[in-house]
């Protein structure tokens, strides 16, 4: 989704004049409304709702319904302010038609969508029963429609006649939670958005919005409290249009959406040495020509979900998840399929510490209105059928990045507080005051050997007295470490995995248990009574660098200047000054086809102007060892054994 922003400078100056004039659209000239509409709808066009709706309300008339549902339109996506729009909305409807040609400035009637407006109106003023009434009015009016042509999206009428009814009965049954703030420091701006949380809970990230500019602030936790924020906007070259997404597990690494001139974009920065580094965007993977809006990495830092609204999805915005590969880059994309994304649009999603709860947003599933917050439960490859985390989690409104810490115990979430307000809350969910919370926790093994933990190893957490799943927990690919956040209660735990006898464990913690942590070991026997089929090992061909060939000239988007490139044991380079370890390919005077180069997406290529070598590396680790990993792997699929570890420095 690729959108141009023309700015108009010239009219701008003028249209300043007219604004500061106090004079109303009788007093202006037709020309000069004319301009007025034409910078109001390409503000308008962009969303840029505050900056249209002063321009759209220098034009207000009594008998112009179009500029009355501009305004209405406008109101309802300003925040503090969307109650606003039903008196306009309201006569707008008066005069709505199917044909009206609202991009027009002659025109005077508004279009039929504008009963949609203030159905959304009523809705988010929490006037459900005019919202359903007004969506029902829409729906019969559209469909009439359909001799001259007919609207389209015809379905999300109804299922937003669907979503009313649910407010009606979230609203009626609503969910308990406690909430608290952050501190006085975490409210220096009126609107505090994405809160992103590390897993070990010690670092946070968030985003404070001026206006049309997003500032970008992160925190550490010491001896359990928060420290005053710091503003890091400049220090990761931010720009004005970055949102904080998520965190890695220890807080090293941050991900941002950027809107990149309305085409959207997920960058990334790390922490080095206490500092930002500035921001890079990722790989072709993940970033395509189309429109990504979120990126969430999981614990063990091996996958990352993200949303796109790229080609081949189930709807407009779907949710995919990618691998990190030998390389240390992003895998190819894959969609987590219909159980998770819908025909409308999914956005923020998050998983939990233990991978098995995914917490994300959707338009669809049993939405109450806008986007909605949603739980999934992945049991082996398969994800459950989301539930809602009803009312007042949620509301008829947008509500996204629900960012769950203690595996969903809890979340930071960002919460409108007052007019044109919004502050973060840490939420407990389920208790209506903050009680005590208790780990339990172990190390997951096999009796008769070390292999690396995948998905069909598994802790599932059972409640004793009903048999309903809690929770289900994978242990650490690498060290079978595996822990769950409870509260008080009766506990099973189950032991799983494919050719080893299951193993269950019954326990109980009570409020006043002496320690904090339940720490349960378990080794699972084999089952000789399971047979597993061995594949065939794969075998790669030899690949030979001296076939590989030149280019006219070198792609500049993965070229490289000023930086020193020196061998692994080369003393005369300090621990400090190293950036990162890369694994040098081949390093040639005369620059290759990046094509040649088999299993490798993040070819990076290092000039120096001093000997002139191209050097070809991929790769971007802040251990030799996870680098020296890399060089294995590719050895191992057909690469020659020249191929080098080097350390990167400014």
């Amino acid at each position: 989704m690729v959108k141009l922003r023309v700015i108009f400078i010239s009219l701008q100056l003028q249209l300043l004049t007219l604004v500061i004039t106090p004079v109303g659209a009788s007093a202006q000239s037709s020309e000069e409304m004319k301009k007025i509409f034409a910078q109001a709808e390409s503000y308008f066009l962009y969303e840029e709702f505050e900056l249209a709706n002063q321009l759209y309300i220098l034009l207000d008339s009594p008998d112009n319904m179009n500029i009355k549902y501009k305004i209405g339109t406008c109101y309802l996506n300003i925040p503090g302010e969307k109650e606003k729009s039903i008196p306009f909305l309201e006569d707008a409807v008066k005069t709505a038609s199917y044909d009206s040609k609202t991009e027009s400035f002659k025109e005077t009637r508004a279009p039929l969508d504008s009963y949609f407006s203030l159905a959304k109106a009523y809705m988010i003023n929490n006037e459900l029963e005019k919202g359903l009434n007004t969506l029902q009015t829409f729906n019969k009016l559209a469909r009439e429609t359909t001799s001259k042509g007919g609207m389209k999206n015809l379905e999300f009428i109804d299922q937003q006649i669907q979503a009313c009814k649910n407010a009606i009965q979230f609203k009626a049954n609503p969910v308990v939670f406690s909430k608290k703030t952050l501190g006085s420091d975490f409210r220096q701006g009126s609107i505090n958005d994405n809160p992103a949380v590390s897993y070990d809970g010690n670092t946070i990230a968030y985003t404070e919005r001026r206006g049309i500019v997003n500032v970008i602030f992160f925190s550490k936790k010491e001896r359990g409290k928060w420290q005053p924020p710091i503003e890091i906007t400049a220090e990761i070259n931010a720009g004005e249009d970055c949102s904080t997404c998520s965190l890695n597990s220890d807080g090293t690494e941050l991900f941002l959406y950027k809107t990149d001139n309305y085409d959207g974009a997920i960058y990334s920065s790390n922490y080095v040495n206490g500092a930002w580094t500035p921001i890079r965007k990722l790989n072709k993977n993940i970033n395509t020509k189309f429109y990504e809006s979120h990126a969430s990495i999981n614990a063990d830092g091996k996958k990352l979900y993200f949303t796109s609204n790229r080609d081949g999805g189930h709807g407009n915005l779907d949710i995919y998840v990618s691998e990190k590969e030998a390389t240390g880059d992003w895998g190819p994309a894959v969609n987590l399929g219909a159980a998770i994304n819908t025909p409308y649009n999914e956005d923020t999603p998050f998983i939990t510490h233990n991978d098995s709860v995914l917490y994300f947003s959707s338009e669809g599933h049993s939405s109450m209105g806008g986007y909605d917050i949603f739980k999934s439960q992945k049991i082996g490859s398969v994800w459950k059928t989301p539930s809602n985390l009803g009312y007042p989690v949620n509301s008829t409104d947008d509500d996204k990045f629900f960012q769950p810490v203690n595996n969903g115990l809890n979340a930071y979430y960002s919460m409108t507080t007052d007019y044109k307000k919004k502050d973060i809350f840490y939420l407990s969910m389920g208790i209506t005051e903050v009680s005590q919370l208790f780990e339990i926790k172990g190390k997951f093994s096999l009796s008769d050997t070390t292999l690396a933990f995948d998905e069909n190893y598994a802790v599932h957490l059972l409640n004793r007295t009903s048999g309903d799943t809690l929770d289900v927990g994978y242990p650490n690919k690498i060290t079978g470490l595996y822990n769950f956040i409870v509260t008080p209660g009766e506990f099973k735990l189950v032991y799983t995995g494919i050719g080893y006898l299951s193993q269950t464990i019954d326990t109980t913690i009570l409020q006043d248990n002496a320690t904090l942590s339940l720490n349960i070991d378990v080794s699972l026997k084999r089952d000789t009574a399971f047979k597993k089929v061995i594949p065939p090992p794969i075998v790669y061909d030899k690949i030979n660098l001296s076939e590989i060939p030149t280019v006219a000239a070198i792609d500049t988007s993965i070229l490289i200047r000023n930086m020193k490139v020196n061998d692994i044991s080369d003393r005369n380079v300090l621990d400090s000054d190293i950036l990162y370890y890369t694994v040098q390919v081949i390093a040639l005077h005369n620059p290759v086809d990046v094509s040649y180069f088999k299993y490798i997406t993040d070819m990076r290529v290092m000039y120096n102007d001093v000997d002139k070598f191209y050097r070809y590396t991929t790769g971007r680790f802040m251990t030799r060892e996870e680098a020296y990993s890399l060089r294995l792997e590719l050895i191992r699929k057909g690469y020659p054994e020249e191929i080098f570890i080097k350390k990167v420095s400014k």
